[in-house]
């Protein structure tokens, strides 16, 4: 559920404002922890993981910017060195200052995959912002804090089962772009779940990395079985949670997903992603928000041709409902000489809700066709399920 569909078109305005009253020096960390640009790579990892953090600022003394080395983009160079200096590999972060409203803020940490987003202000670190802050704006603002879960979940969860090989498993998460998956049995009872970062810090990891595929854990033996790797009893919650306890629930707790599920039957996932999702779709635009990720370089050129078929398969989306925020993760992989195969990974987000859909091609743009093709064909399903409720509806009443 988005914006327009929580509160209707004319209220929105108002309800943005009581937002975007909330400013960015109000939640974020005043006090954070920095790299220097000389430290050596395995020692920022280590302190990464020691603090828990995704995204850490480079600094030589503190308080000026020097870079940011993030968790998200380094793990791609998997045959960097441990000992590779900081400011070698440190990227220049978004430019987001403390007069940069949290509605758009919310928006720079989905778009950039950010956890953890510097708040700077004439080169000088004012702060850090994180999902979780975002997470508490949601709890301060009563018509969204009320709102029951099931209004913005995600209703197609991406499932593993505890036979499952854990090898398996990290390919299904890298190529969907997602970090968890509910572990179901025989019967779809959610059993448990399972995480990237649990992975990657499993105990089957060498002693002694040198490089960092081998400090994040880029192999994985291919005989241990998902259960023997998931976390059992995970936190559980009904579709009639509101959003705001679901928030709670992840601060207090220190989770990113909560499993949605009726007598343990899965019934969906809400994610840290979902909710500050929720925040930015009230930021004001001129137009559809749309984000591309995960392309190689020498695919990059295609970005144009992939931008033109989603902008033409959204013209005709908006004639049924509002389009609002489209993203897409794009995964390469089994190649054959020079050809590639390629998984896409799509979530659109309309006033009637969000949708997930997912194709896999030889061939990028046919790939980028066929996903688009399946949200066309969800929007016309959704409304003439709409329609015939309707009828029914109607017809009822007139048997009275």
């Amino acid at each position: 559920m988005t914006a327009e569909e929580l509160v209707g078109i004319n209220k929105k305005e108002v309800l943005r404002a009581k937002i975007e009253s909330i400013r960015l020096p109000d939640v974020m960390d005043k006090e954070f922890a920095t790299v220097r640009p000389d430290d050596r790579l395995g020692d920022v990892l280590a302190r990464m993981t020691e603090l828990d953090l995704h995204e850490i600022p480079v600094s030589q003394d503190g308080k000026r910017m020097d870079g940011l080395v993030s968790y998200g983009t380094v793990i791609k160079r998997k045959n960097l060195s441990i000992d590779a200096k900081a400011s070698n590999i440190a990227i220049a972060p978004p430019s987001v200052s403390s007069e940069t409203a949290i509605t758009e803020a919310a928006e720079v940490l989905l778009r950039e995959g950010y956890r953890q987003l510097p708040i700077v202000n004439g080169g000088r670190i004012e702060g850090v912002l994180t999902r979780g802050h975002i997470l508490s704006v949601l709890r301060s603002v009563p018509e969204l804090r009320d709102v029951p879960v099931e209004s913005i979940m995600s209703p197609e969860v991406r499932i593993a089962r505890g036979k499952d090989r854990v090898v398996d498993a990290v390919t299904a998460m890298r190529d969907l772009d997602i970090r968890i998956l509910p572990v179901v049995d025989d019967m779809e009872r959610i059993m448990g779940i399972v995480g990237f970062k649990d992975l990657a810090n499993y105990n089957w990891r060498e002693k002694r990395r040198q490089t960092l595929g081998e400090v994040v854990g880029d192999s994985y033996p291919a005989d241990v079985f998902v259960e023997s790797a998931m976390i059992e009893d995970p936190v559980i919650i009904t579709p009639g949670t509101t959003v705001g306890k679901a928030a709670e629930i992840m601060l207090e707790r220190n989770i990113s997903s909560l499993p949605i599920a009726e007598e343990r039957e899965l019934r969906g996932i809400v994610t840290r992603y979902d909710l500050v999702e929720l925040v930015a779709s009230f930021r004001r635009r001129e137009m559809m928000y749309m984000q591309i990720t995960g392309l190689e370089r020498e695919d990059r050129f295609e970005t144009e041709q992939m931008e033109r078929v989603i902008t033409q398969s959204v013209q005709k989306i908006a004639r049924i409902v509002d389009p609002l925020m489209f993203s897409l993760h794009v995964t390469k992989y089994n190649q054959e000489g020079i050809r590639a195969k390629y998984s896409l990974n799509g979530r659109l987000v309309t006033a009637d809700g969000v949708m997930n859909a997912n194709a896999v091609q030889w061939d990028l743009i046919q790939a980028t066709t066929d996903l688009m093709g399946m949200f066309e064909r969800r929007v016309i399903d959704k409304k003439e399920e709409k329609l015939e409720h309707r009828r029914r509806t109607r017809n009822i009443g007139h048997n009275f």
